[in-house]
């Protein structure tokens, strides 16, 4: 497993450029991201005002989508004082990950209790990992130690390190992939360094990532940064690791699918979900179908069938999230599907 998923964990005229507040840590319930690469490379030392970032080679190799919910009783009582969890899932190439990343939410004041993805667990619990407060303005900057246990495939112990947050640039943002292509935005850098320990070894190994985060000024329409980067070096010689990669994400769009219990008053179903191979569509007497089209993550229609079958054969589609759009004598629905 790469290491960048131990982390996760996050107009076409001229644009006068402007600060606007990052007003949420969390991202917009179904917020959906392009998982992409550059064909050059992507300059994003430069802070301070007034910056213009050209983001036009973006190619997309995946997708990923997120959502918010409360912890469980065993979340709580592993990550003590969570109030919320952001839930990840990413396709990319062919693979499927999830993680989930555990937040404290005190006063508008956000920390980082732990994150749990497949092999990796760090639990925050020494000294949780305090981001500030929002919303965050431009020149905020903060600086919190950290500490807490870890468990990484066979491999468990304990770590210390710091994070540091700042609003340290603003701009204007274009990119060739994703919903929205331009804006202005605001930019939240966060880095944070980990020194892992394991028995009586001290500094086994160190783990730093940096993340660049580009929210959308005011007004937006969106709960999510338009534009995410994380990139994660990892020395641990006593894992093999030693390893720096990249994870970049563009946003695309907000999902909206109607729910199964409006589905099923309007006489359809649709059904397993998630899906591997095939969908069923079933309807009742009264709803005639006339069509139905299989939309990806960035709006392009993938699959159509005219007067469908029952099965509809899905097997050829990648793993990701997509639009199920269903035209009927009854007026059109649209449903979320996950194909793994």
């Amino acid at each position: 497993m790469k290491i960048t998923l131990l982390f996760g964990f996050l107009l076409l005229s001229f644009l006068t450029n402007a600060q606007s507040p990052i007003n949420s840590f969390y991202i917009q319930d179904d917020a959906y991201f392009a998982v992409v690469t550059s064909n050059t490379p992507i300059d994003q030392t430069a802070s301070g005002a007034n910056q213009v970032w050209n983001f036009d080679q973006l190619v997309a190799v995946g997708t990923s989508n997120y959502t918010n919910a409360f912890p469980n009783a065993e979340e709580t009582a592993t990550f003590p004082n969570t109030s919320g969890v952001i839930l990840s899932t990413s396709t990319t190439n062919m693979v499927t990950a999830t993680s989930q990343l555990f937040l404290k939410d005190v006063a508008t004041v956000i920390s980082i209790t732990g994150l749990r993805s497949a092999d990796l667990e760090l639990n925050f619990t020494s000294n949780n990992a305090t981001l500030g407060a929002f919303p965050m303005n431009y020149g905020f900057t903060n600086t919190d130690l950290v500490a807490g246990t870890f468990s990484y495939t066979t491999y468990s112990g304990t770590f210390t390190g710091n994070i540091v947050t700042s609003v340290d640039a603003y701009g204007t943002l274009y990119r060739n992939e994703g919903g929205i292509p331009n804006s202005n935005v605001t930019r939240l850098k966060t880095v944070i360094t980990i020194s892992l320990n394991y028995g009586f070894f001290n500094n086994v190994g160190t783990i730093t990532q940096t993340t660049y985060s580009y929210y959308q000024n005011a007004p937006s329409s969106v709960n999510a940064p338009l534009f995410r980067t994380s990139t994660t070096t990892a020395l641990v010689p006593l894992a093999s690791i030693d390893q720096t990669d990249t994870l970049m994400e563009s946003f695309s769009a907000v999902i909206l699918g109607t729910d199964d219990v409006s589905y099923q008053k309007k006489g359809i179903e649709i059904a397993p979900n998630p899906v591997v191979n095939r969908l069923e569509l079933k309807s009742n007497g009264t709803v005639t179908v006339y069509s139905i089209a299989i939309v990806d993550a960035a709006g392009k229609i993938v699959l159509t069938q005219d007067m469908p079958q029952q099965f509809i054969d899905v097997s050829a589609l990648q793993k990701g999230i997509y639009l199920v759009k269903i035209e009927t004598n009854q007026g059109s629905m649209t449903k979320k599907i996950l194909k793994e």
